[in-house]
């Protein structure tokens, strides 16, 4: 057995091209033999340790960026305008409003009667402040039930003036996106074929004049003109151990965007998941389990009738005790769901988005209009607006409530409480003391553009913003994340470790493999080499 594997060593160290193995095989004297096989032992415990490194580097699956400046094609992105003041100023001074909170909801004398007590030795402070949780509630439940679009701003009456790279745009290029924060925000779709470029070789462009209603924007502030440039970024990511992304998203949630009338008319918008989303499910998933309605401070994909603060038409006077114990269930389990919000992220942190472009904004203000150009604003603006008002009607694919039987336009009630002139009122109002409802209409659109020295300038600049939005060029940056140890590196790297220690390659590979195909087949014979090579065929 010995002479046959020594037999069949001999012969395959004559060949092959593994270091060591020649030498150990072929030297006579002992000592060289010997020296030949601690030197080859070393070099093979010197080659597991190096390739033992090889595999750690390759599990890390470490990540190298990349960032390419102006690389790709810009994406002129969606602009949400939403105000800060939910409620129209100039719209709930009319009469009109209050009568209808007083025949529909009863002014809420019969909502949460306890909570509008003042306790004994409760301090005025904190009675105030328990007043204002309160409305809050009241403003959440008319807002689940479609009311409060009637009383806050309309796109047709914020909109003095739109203009997309140069071109004439309108409220028709607004969407209406409906938030408990906000109540009414409006969104900007752009022309898909004019998203990146504008005139003369700039980043696409929209320029805004908006009736601000005397409250302030989320990032823009009245009586200013707003210039906010956006650098698009588009960001590549590679899936790490502590960051998995799959690409596409994996999945996709229609989150509710505009309601009306009790849901009877719902549309919804399509998103791809992201961490925040799947929080957002499990949070309303507690809610419902233990109230079995959902907040409608979070996301939702139900109709409004499924949320806790929905109270039908006939309990808006006064509310069922039903009603009120949704609330109370929903108010405990949504702090308790926003308390879970950190352990929730950390279940669903690996599944994130692998693309996505951020917005990188440079934004500067300054005071607007200057006081010359406010009779202008006016009369091109804000007149032809009056004159051409569009109706409460239906067929604007809105449900109103309060103000279904209007025949005047928003555009009129919002021109009023600026001619505070007693000469103009007491000519356009035949003298009823300035009470804007028993005005002459049809006198004050005949004649306002000619009332221009009646309005208050001041006040009405402090109702005005002009807002520019623009990429800062037709071109975005790309971050791009890559494997910084590709698999096609790691395997050039074994083998020039394995090439550097033993001087093994692919052929030396199968020289090995030829080793042991030969000894097996001499073992099982049992012959040497020299008698395999005497014997006959």
């Amino acid at each position: 057995r010995l002479r046959t594997v020594t037999g069949a060593a001999q012969e395959v160290a004559g060949i092959t091209r593994t270091h060591g193995l020649l030498h150990i095989f072929l030297s006579r004297g002992t000592a060289r033999r010997l020296f030949w096989l601690l030197l080859f032992v070393a070099a093979l415990i010197g080659c597991t340790v190096h390739l033992a490194k090889l595999v750690q580097k390759f599990t890390e699956q470490s990540v190298e960026s990349q960032l390419k400046l102006g690389s790709e094609r810009a994406q002129f992105p969606d602009v949400t305008i939403c105000n800060f003041k939910p409620a129209s100023a100039s719209l709930i001074r009319w009469n009109i409003y209050h009568d209808y909170l007083n025949k529909s909801w009863g002014n809420f004398d019969n909502w949460f009667q306890e909570d509008t007590k003042k306790r004994p030795q409760e301090s005025d402070e904190s009675y105030e402040d328990r007043l204002e949780t309160v409305c809050k509630k009241l403003l959440d439940v008319m807002w689940v039930s479609g009311d409060t679009r009637d009383i806050s701003h309309l796109d047709k009456t914020m909109l003095l003036s739109c203009r997309y790279n140069s071109e004439p745009c309108s409220h028709k290029n607004f969407s209406l996106v409906q938030t408990s924060r906000f109540w009414s925000c409006y969104t900007f779709h752009p022309d898909p074929g004019q998203s990146s470029s504008g005139s003369g070789g700039r980043g696409a462009e929209l320029d805004m004049v908006l009736f601000t209603d005397e409250t302030e924007f989320v990032d823009v502030a009245s009586a200013t003109s707003t210039s906010i440039k956006l650098r698009p970024i588009h960001n590549r990511l590679k899936s790490t151990p502590s960051r998995r992304c799959s690409e596409p998203p994996i999945e996709t949630i229609n989150y509710v965007r505009h309601f009306s009338n009790a849901s009877l008319n719902v549309v919804t918008k399509a998103y791809s998941k992201s961490v925040s989303d799947f929080v957002v499910e499990a949070q309303q998933s507690i809610l419902h389990s233990n109230c079995g309605c959902y907040s409608h401070l979070l996301p939702f994909s139900v109709n409004t009738s499924d949320l806790c603060y929905f109270a039908p038409p006939q309990e808006w006077i006064t509310p069922s005790d039903a009603v009120l114990k949704r609330i109370d269930c929903h108010d405990h389990w949504f702090e308790h769901a926003q308390r879970q919000s950190d352990e929730l992220a950390k279940e669903f942190q690996h599944r994130m988005w692998c693309q996505f472009t951020q917005q990188r904004p440079w934004q500067q203000s300054r005071r607007w209009p200057p006081f010359s150009a406010i009779q202008e604003i006016w009369e091109n603006l804000m007149v032809p607006q009056v004159r051409h008002g569009v109706e409460f009607l239906p067929e604007d694919g809105k449900e109103h409530h309060i103000f279904r039987n209007m025949n005047q336009s928003r555009q009129y009630s919002q021109i009023l409480p600026f001619l505070n002139d007693d000469d103009c009122m007491s000519f356009f109002c035949n003298h009823s003391h300035k009470d804007y409802y028993y005005c002459d209409t049809l006198l004050i659109q005949l004649y306002l553009k000619q009332a221009s020295g009646c309005i208050e300038r001041y006040t009405l600049s402090r109702s005005l913003a002009s807002v520019s939005v623009s990429l800062q060029s037709p071109a975005a940056d790309v971050y791009k994340e890559k494997a910084g140890y590709h698999w096609t590196e790691a395997l050039s790297e074994v083998g020039g470790t394995l090439g550097l220690w033993l001087g093994i390659s692919v052929v030396s590979t199968f020289e090995l493999l030829e080793f042991f195909y030969i000894l097996a087949q001499r073992c099982r014979g049992g012959t040497t080499g020299s008698e395999s090579e005497g014997s006959p065929d």
